[in-house]
């Protein structure tokens, strides 16, 4: 076998001798990873450490016993040390979730019984939290484009306000591919000219206050009174061509 200098060591270069992930480190820098590290399941701590998830509660929410909960039964490995799956891993993520938002132990509990009761399945509790998750990220971006925006005015400086804008704006343009992003010339529309060719893109979360903040107060309501009729006329004259074929 072909050897990398060390004693026994394989080089990665025999496609029998490392793992997927020895074989990325290799890729990386040329140095193996220790296959004892490879395993089946994660280890408690690194459940706390990826989940932020504290310990008691991990165990907790899979003790039957007195004190425990539950709520999940992970793999004990043949040395005794139980181990958790990708499985355990999402429902421990869902006893977090709701364990920031206050609720207890035995009330996570009833949470998981309420929604089996119901057929839901984790895989459906899991898509209620990517839903409130979305919510909250929205959120949380438009209050930081008014900050932002807030922060640039207050200080006087209207094109830092209008660089804010732009850069929000060019974020919807990467999430939406029917907003105008450029022509063949490669110019890229000004925000203005996003803004009034996109109805509802003032009403995002946070983009009134910081359009106001760089055009003038009621420069919003312009914008998308503009944008609906640009939208009413586009509409009337596909009518319109529609009905000359």
């Amino acid at each position: 076998m072909a050897s990398n200098g060390r004693r026994g060591r394989p080089t990665p270069m025999d496609p029998a001798c490392c793992s997927r992930i020895e074989q990325l480190g290799w890729d990386l820098g040329g140095v193996g990873m220790d296959q004892g590290t490879v395993r089946g399941g994660w280890r408690i701590s690194e459940v706390e450490r990826l989940l932020g998830l504290g310990r008691r509660d991990i165990q907790r929410a899979c003790y039957g016993g007195r004190g425990g909960v539950a709520i999940l039964d992970p793999t004990d490995t043949a040395w005794g040390r139980r181990t958790y799956d990708g499985h355990d891993l999402a429902q421990l993520f869902l006893v977090g979730q709701l364990r920031r938002r206050g609720l207890s132990l035995p009330e996570v509990k009833a949470e998981f019984e309420g929604s089996r009761a119901a057929g839901r399945t984790v895989e459906d509790m899991l898509a209620v939290q990517v839903a409130r998750l979305r919510e909250q990220a929205e959120e949380v971006a438009g209050r930081l484009l008014q900050a932002e925006a807030l922060l640039a005015a207050v200080g006087g400086d209207v094109g830092a306000v209008e660089g804010i804008v732009a850069r929000h704006v060019r974020v919807q343009e990467a999430l939406d591919p029917d907003l105008p992003s450029g022509d063949d010339g490669g110019r890229v529309p000004s925000p203005l000219a996003v803004l009034l060719a996109a109805p509802g893109l003032v009403d995002g979360p946070g983009m009134a206050l910081a359009v106001d903040l760089w055009l003038g107060p009621g420069s919003s309501e312009a914008v998308r009174k503009a944008a609906e009729a640009a939208a009413t006329r586009e509409e009337t004259i596909g009518e319109s061509d529609e009905k000359k074929r």
